[in-house]
Order: structure tokens, then sequence, then C-alpha cells
């Protein structure tokens, strides 16, 4: 694949912004906050690998988008299959993106069809994000189903002490350049492609006013970026066009007793499926939709402060029209999900506390494709309890958790955990746990019909993990880190694999091994906030009649990623860097066939141009790497986003 050189132009911007702050005035104003950072012990779930991110991170990060800010996380993978709008999918530790459990203010997001969660379709803007948490490692104990590889927490804001309205317009643009369109004796090149410039436009509006906020976007994106093809013509994505908007409401309101929230969400998308380069889908559409309701309840006053209490109920409906070229049917899937969750947390006669809870959640799929044996829609009904007591002795505290699920389609389960945190200094504590997880096959898995040779299983059994991990952690006003290393051992994997009649069919027929290391660090130095992290995942395919001693890598689990961030603030003017790499990626089990690695650079260069406007200028893979993350999928080179942001503010008042 050949690679394009970065105009010298670009080097020089490239390399003139790590410098041009210096210009301003030298009176720094330090963020607040570290850039990343371990959780306090009261916060800790068993995992001893967990990571936060606060809004102030969010704020200082060149990270565009989710994807990108979560790629730059210890353990995390993401898998996307393009830009705006396309396939991205996620993983921590090496697992599929079926075995990661995400969570919007505590209520799941998985796609009961695919049992995925597609971030694309996640649309948050990042300034509507209060903080994530990222938990690795196997923790159904806590959390049911799904929670294999570990749980994404995504919590948005709610709350503003200050009344406020902010509108942003953004374009993003790729360099202008000739393109070859066609092929053989029909190939033609176009020399000057002048709609590069104004590829995608981006309108943002939140406001906020107490305990009520709302927020809007809407989007259109072209996404034609040029790209070398396996011949190394230098071509331009087609069919990949994105026309979406977004909105959500929160509120919240204080009561005798505890206070009320509750947040409403929906999304609409209209977008091309380009397919592979080597199965090119030029016709192929789709059409989607999420709609999301959700109340919380919570109170820590009960019994005079000895109880605390959290109810969460929530609603979910979404859809997916999708057709492979202009004059064939569209295949239609309609899921919805309704449950609630509910956790307690009591100041126990010990030295300690004692938390558990309930949950009950209903999931069912109308498609017209995917149907049970007897022609019905595909329904889950899911119950289950969890106690988990924190016992503390000195300084050691543990942590043991377990957990009974019901399901109605599977045999009863129970998922255990045990954590160990010991205070080994001032703002240093050693985590280490145990921990089992399971993931139940999705509708897909067990019901996709018989046709286009491809068929489900209902014969799956759910997948079942083990994991266990240690690390040293210390956080404290200037700095914050951590190391340790984790394995996991997952049984019963389920692998789409052709079966002896060449149909594509799933199976229970993986196992694997993953043995890591991960370690994180953040700093201030001077006037920069520095962070950076490293993972090394040595995974081992035990499918078949692969053993240890065979030494094969699974697909697409790089041994080793890294991540550099560094940001400052001085006078008007704010800049960010982040660095990521992730090395060669296996495409197939034989570890043959391979992804090169890559290592992409974004900067995000911000001036505050009065008290009410914002410019920002934000340069992304800012030395055209040509890559691919999902095999047979081009992804971006370099690209500029131009944005101004308006912002109106009143006086503040106190937040109830």
């Amino acid at each position: 694949m050949r690679t394009l050189r970065p105009p010298r132009a670009l080097v020089a911007l490239c390399l003139f912004s790590l410098f041009c702050s210096a210009a301003f005035s030298q009176t720094v104003e330090l963020p607040s906050v570290v850039v990343e950072g371990v959780l306090p012990m009261s916060d800790l779930a068993p995992s001893a690998g967990t990571t936060s991110i606060d809004s102030a991170t969010i704020e200082a990060t060149a990270a565009p988008d989710l994807p990108a800010l979560l790629s730059s996380v210890s353990g995390v993978i993401i898998s996307p299959t393009g830009t705006n709008g396309a396939q991205t999918t996620i993983s921590l530790r090496g697992s599929t993106s079926n075995q990661v459990l995400v969570l919007v203010d505590g209520v799941r997001v998985t796609d009961p069809a695919t049992g995925q969660t597609d971030l694309s379709r996640l649309d948050i803007p990042l300034d509507q994000i209060e903080r994530i948490e990222i938990q690795r490692g196997a923790l159904s104990a806590q959390y049911g189903a799904d929670a294999v590889g570990g749980v994404i927490h995504i919590h948005t804001k709610k709350k503003t002490a200050t009344p406020s309205v902010e509108v942003s317009v953004q374009n993003s643009a790729f360099l202008p350049s000739s393109v070859t369109v066609g092929s053989g004796l029909s190939a033609t090149t176009v020399p000057f492609v002048g709609s590069a410039l104004v590829d995608g436009q981006t309108l943002n509006i939140s406001a906020r006013m107490n305990n009520l906020s709302a927020w809007a976007k809407a989007e259109r994106a072209a996404n034609a970026y040029p790209y070398y093809d396996t011949n190394g013509e230098r071509r331009q994505r087609t069919n990949a066009g994105l026309l979406a908007a977004a909105g959500g409401l929160q509120g919240s309101f204080l009561l005798p007793v505890g206070e009320l929230s509750t947040t409403a969400r929906v999304n609409y998308r209209s977008l091309g499926v380009p397919g592979t380069e080597d199965s090119p889908t030029p016709e192929a559409h789709q059409d989607d939709w999420n709609a999301n309701l959700s109340a919380h309840y919570g109170t820590d006053a009960l019994f005079a402060g000895a109880l605390a209490l959290d109810v969460n109920s929530y609603a979910q409906a979404g859809g997916i029209g999708y057709r492979e070229s202009d004059t064939s049917g569209t295949d239609t899937h309609y899921s919805y999900r309704a449950g609630a969750d509910t956790t307690f947390s009591w100041l126990a006669p010990w030295q300690g506390e004692l938390k558990g809870g309930a949950s009950f959640r209903y999931d069912r799929l109308d498609s017209s494709v995917v149907k049970t044996s007897s022609g019905s829609s595909p329904q889950r009904f899911t119950g289950g309890t969890f106690i988990e007591p924190h016992f503390e002795i000195g300084r050691w505290t543990a942590i043991p958790a377990l957990r009974y699920d019901a399901t109605s389609d599977f045999l009863s389960g129970i998922s255990a955990s045990l954590g160990i945190l010991y205070d080994m200094a001032k703002d240093t504590v050693f985590r280490s746990s145990v921990s089992s997880a399971y993931r139940a096959p999705s509708f897909d898995d067990l019901y996709w019909p018989a046709s286009g040779g491809a068929e489900g299983n209902p014969d799956l059994q759910p997948e079942t993990a083990y994991s266990g991990d240690f690390s040293i952690a210390h956080r404290d006003d200037q700095r914050s880190w951590s190391l340790g290393a984790f394995v996991r051992y997952v049984q019963d994997v389920i692998l789409w694999q052709t079966d002896s009649t060449g149909t594509w069919k799933p199976s229970n027929y993986g196992d694997a091994l993953y043995p890591g290391i991960e370690a994180e660090a953040s700093s201030s130095i001077g006037s920069w906030q520095i962070s950076g992290n490293y993972t090394f995942l040595y995974s081992f395919v035990l499918s078949g009649n692969l053993t240890l001693a065979d030494d094969k890598r699974v697909p697409y689990v790089p041994v080793h990623s890294a991540s550099l961030s560094a940001s400052r603030s001085v006078n008007n003017f704010k800049s960010a860097f982040m660095l990521t790499y992730k090395s060669l990626r296996y495409t197939t089990t034989g570890n043959v066939a391979y992804l090169p690695s890559n290592l992409l650079t974004d900067i995000r260069l911000q001036w505050k141009l009065s008290p009410m406007a914002d410019l920002e200028i934000l340069f992304q893979n800012c030395f055209d790497e040509q890559y691919q993350i999902v095999q047979g999928y081009p992804m971006p080179g370099f690209s500029v986003s131009a944005k101004f942001t308006m912002h109106f503010q009143g006086q503040k008042k106190p937040v109830q």
C-alpha cells in the first residue's frame, strides 16, 4: 500500500502549533484536574483496571468525538469501519464487541438484535458528558449479562449554576486532490475535487437553566475522503453520505426525601453503506433511529443517612431499515426494551458497608427477517439480584459479590467476584480481583434466517469468562499513575464461521486466553498537563485444535497499544495534542494476513475571541496515515475542521 507524504506546509504547521502558545502572555492558567485518574477507593468496583475521565479532561483533550476519546484509554480497542456514521464497535482487554456492556446514565444501550453497541449510533456530543468510567474485567456479579470484557458507563450533565445557551457551527474538510474514477479502460482522473473543502457540517445547540438542560445536533457529511486502493490507485470513498439529527432533554427535581431526574434522548440517521473495497455496495442504504426515556430516583438520607437508595427505570425503542439496492426490498428491525434497576448501600454495623440490588429487563425484536422457529418475534425476560458487602479491616478492604440471574430462554446462573484493596500509603492503593462473567447469545445469533448463505443457531449456549487482575494506583493533586497486570480466559465464545455445508453459522467454537499489562500516568509539568498509557496484550487462540503451544494471536487484537496526550491553557489560547499507536493486527487465526501498525496524531487549537465567542481548529491524522482498522474499510487521511461557538450566559444562581 502506497503512503502519501504530508505536505511540507502541514508538517510545519504541526511543529509550529507545539510552540505557538509561547507567543502569548506568560500568565498561565492551570487546569483544575488531572487528565486521567483512578477512582478513589470509595468508588472502586472489584475490577483493578478502572479509569475515570471527567468533563475537564474531555474539554482539554484533542479527541474530536467519543470513539477517539475512548481509544486513548488503556485496554480499549476501537474498531471503526470508516468515518462519521460508519459502524464503530469497542473492545476491552481483547474482548469481542458483544462482550462490552455500555451504560448511559445507568441504562444499557446494547442492541438486543446484534448484542453490540455501535458507538456511531450513540450520538452524544462530548460537551454533554459529565464523566466516563471504564471498568475492565469480568463484572457480571455487579451488572449481569454482557459485562464479560468490562463496562463503560457514560454520565451526562444534568445541573448547572449558571443559565446558558451555546451555539456552534463546524465545517470539516479534506485536502482537495486528484482521484481515479472507474476502472480498466474506462478509468479517468479527476484532477481537483473541490467539494472536499466542505465535506461535512455540524450544528450544535445546548441550553441549561438551573435543573433543566437540553441539546440538539444536526449533521451532514459526504465522507468522500480519498484513499489508496489495493492497486495503489488514489480513489474517493463513495456512497458514504450521512444526514443525522439528535437531541436530548434532562431535568432534576428535589423531593422532600431525595432527588428525581429524568432523561429523554432521540436520534435519527440516513446514511449510505459503501461496503468493503472487495465487495462494494454502491446502492446500499440504511435509515435508523433510537428513542430513550429514563427516570432516576436517588437518596442517601434514609434512616438518618444510614441507607442510600437508587432506582432507575427506563424504556427504549429503536429501528433499522436496510436495503441492498434501489430495486431490492427493505429489511426492517424494530427493537424494544423496558426495565428497572434498584441498588442500595447500607452502613452496616461492622466496619464497612453493604451494597446490593435487583433488576428486571424485557427485550423484544420485531423484524421482517429474524423470527423464532415458530415464526414469532424473539423476546427475553431477565431478572437478577446481587449482594456486595464491603469489609474494612485496618488498611484492608475485602469486597465479595454474588449475583443470581434468571433468563427466560436460558438456564439460570450465578456470577461471583472478590476484590481486595490495601491502603499502602497516602494516596496509594493496591487493588486485586478475581471474577466471572457470561454473555447470552443475541437474537441474531439465535434466529437469523437460513437465507443468503447464513443461518442462526438456536442451540447456542452462553459464553463464560473468568478474569483476575491486580494493580498499584496513586493519585494526588499533581499526578496520578497506575500499573497492573491481568489475565482473562473465555470459554464457548460465539463465532460466526462456515460449517460443513458452506453456510455461515454461529457456534460455541472459540476459547481464548488474554494475559496482559496496563500502565497509566498523568502529571502537571509546568503549564502543561501530560498523560499517557501503554497496554501489552498477548492473546492466545484456543479454538479447534489450537493450544498454547501453537502461539496464535486472536484476530484484530494488537499486542501493543499506547497513547500520549498533552494540553495547555495560556490566557485566551488552548492547545491539545494526542498521539495513539496500535501495533499490527492479524486478520485470521492463522496469523498470516495482517493489517500494519498505525500512529495517529491529532491537534486541537482554540482561541477565545471574546467573552462570548470561541474559534477552534482541529487537525486529525496530521501526517496522513493510510490505514485500516477493519479489513476492507479504508480510514480517512488528513482532515481539518473549524468550529465557531457563541456563548450566552445569565446570572449565576444556586443549584438546588
